[in-house]
């Protein structure tokens, strides 16, 4: 009787490995995020004085980047503590070794990078159909991605990396508003002939360069005009605040904020 017995449990041994062979391994529990430490704790208050004013509250993004998920100009700790302490050349990033002591500047540092543990928050909206959008409405004849389209306004291959969706927002609905450096509109009025107005593209003492809506540009001598007038607070950019709907609007800032420079 001993036989069968053990041949009955050899069996009921084997089926059970191939039963547990069979099924799908359960997934390992995730992993809690790690709790923010006491520097990024204190870092939090610093960034509310004095770093939400262009990157929004708590790291979504305005004037300045969102600051969830990969950075795109540091990841290490001691990388923060640097672009914190010494501002990001040709960016509208400053330094803030003035106003902060470097304990200071360390704290802003570690919450900063607690931020960018986190996933990226997704803007409200459809990205889908924020390309159609763009498509629809034109945006590329004045707009490059990835060296194609045109060159009237600022490049957007990255935009979504250096502006929050607040910012992009406003600068669909108030343009001027949202002036972006180096597109300063002036109007050149000649002795002669029809005034030109647009986009300066330089200037010295003698000369102006401007390129116009069509993005021909016009070498003038600034002793043949009889003024230059330089429209600090103008855009050549439309308003889209009556041409979309908001569903509309959350939909292009949607894609416009997956523009990261990403390949």
């Amino acid at each position: 009787m001993r036989r069968p017995i053990a041949v009955f449990i050899v069996l009921t041994i084997a089926a059970g490995v191939q039963l547990a062979a069979a099924q799908p391994r359960a997934a390992p529990p995730r992993r809690a995020a790690p709790a923010p430490s006491s520097e990024a704790a204190a870092g939090r208050q610093i960034f509310d004085s004095q770093c939400a004013w262009c990157h929004g509250n708590e790291g979504d993004g305005g004037t300045g980047p969102n600051l969830h998920g990969r950075l795109r100009h540091a990841t290490p700790l001691a990388s923060m503590v640097d672009i914190i302490t010494s501002g990001i050349p040709g960016t509208d990033m400053p330094s803030f070794r003035s106003p902060l002591t470097e304990r200071s500047i360390r704290q802003a540092a570690a919450y900063v990078q607690s931020l960018s543990h986190s996933s990226a928050r997704p803007a409200h909206g459809n990205a889908e159909h924020g390309i159609a959008l763009y498509e629809q409405t034109g945006c590329a004849s004045c707009h490059a991605i990835d060296g194609r389209g045109g060159i009237l306004g600022p490049e957007l291959t990255s935009i979504g990396s250096r502006r929050g969706a607040v910012h992009l927002r406003e600068a669909l609905v108030k343009p001027a508003a949202a002036h972006p450096p180096g597109y300063l509109v002036v109007r050149a009025v000649p002795a002669s002939g029809p005034e030109i107005r647009g986009i300066r593209v330089n200037e010295d003492v003698f000369w102006i360069h401007i390129r116009d809506a069509s993005g021909a540009v016009h070498t003038l001598q600034k002793s043949d005009l009889k003024s230059v007038d330089r429209e600090i607070d103008a855009s050549l950019m439309p308003s889209y605040a009556s041409r979309l709907s908001d569903a509309d609007l959350d939909d292009l800032v949607a894609y416009l904020t997956t523009l990261r420079g990403e390949k």
